[in-house]
């Protein structure tokens, strides 16, 4: 069959017409779907501030607080002591009443990852009771620490006469899964200075002034967040500099908290 020029030209507009078509479906069906995760990624709940409450006790009435304090014994740890270390199969639940500790995991080459810092309220360990395992970080006091332990007996005691103390671990699972994931999600997706604040707000906590205060040093938070001294250095002087913080000796204070959660959502 032969085509005429005329026809020749008419079937270029029409394969033409038909790949417009097509490159504006396509391009249809991409954007969509980047709208629509847009619009749900803003309405996930972002990380409270200040700090990353996980006491159980937040959760349980007076009654059940009675029980548990009832159950636990009362340990004392000197300062650099470890309550826990990492492979331990010690199994008990931690409340610290006082101090502050330190949740972390060593390299054999001395490479440190911190997790986090536990204060008065905090619980941790909790998670070896339920899933028979060794202890997956070790908890050091970096200074006088005083705790509740409620070993395993006890432990499954609460659970079975206190349906509430069994919410409760739901609840405090939960949190510290949020945590994790926005913390890996930030790693991932985030740039420096979000991955920073992130880890300013979940170590904040209320001094007796009322003001929001991180006691950590430069090197310390270059461990949370496994950058060099001088890349955290340079990020906290920026922040400094924006008034989003203010520097002072061993600590840092939250000035913007609203400004400061804008920073640290990456999406």
């Amino acid at each position: 069959m032969r085509f005429t020029p005329d026809d020749t030209a008419l079937r270029v507009d029409d394969a033409r017409l038909k790949s417009d078509a097509t490159a504006t479906m396509i391009r249809r069906s991409v954007s969509a779907p980047r709208a629509s995760l847009h619009r749900r990624a803003t309405s996930i709940e972002r990380t409270p501030a200040p700090g990353i409450e996980t006491d159980v006790f937040q959760w349980l009435s007076p009654e059940v607080r009675e029980a548990v304090a009832a159950a636990a014994v009362r340990r004392h740890v000197d300062a650099g002591g470890f309550i826990f270390q990492h492979g331990d199969s010690e199994r008990a639940m931690y409340r610290v009443l006082e101090g502050t500790v330190r949740l972390s995991l060593m390299r054999i080459d001395g490479h440190q990852m911190i997790y986090g810092l536990l204060g008065p309220g905090e619980c941790l360990a909790a998670s070896s009771l339920i899933f028979d395992h060794p202890l997956p970080q070790t908890a050091e006091a970096l200074d006088d620490v005083q705790l509740q332990v409620v070993g395993p007996a006890a432990f499954n005691e609460l659970r079975t006469n206190h349906r509430e103390f069994d919410n409760a671990l739901l609840q405090l699972f939960a949190r510290r899964l949020r945590t994790l994931s926005n913390q890996v999600a930030t790693a991932k997706l985030g740039d420096l200075p979000s991955q920073i604040v992130l880890r300013l707000l979940e170590l904040a906590r209320r001094d007796p002034q009322g003001r929001l205060m991180v006691t950590v040093t430069h090197s310390e938070l270059a461990t949370f967040v496994s950058v060099s001294r001088q890349s955290i250095h340079r990020v906290v002087k920026s922040l400094a500099a924006e008034g989003l913080i203010a520097l002072h000796y061993g600590s840092i204070e939250l000035l913007h908290l609203d400004r400061l959660k804008a920073k640290a959502d990456f999406l």
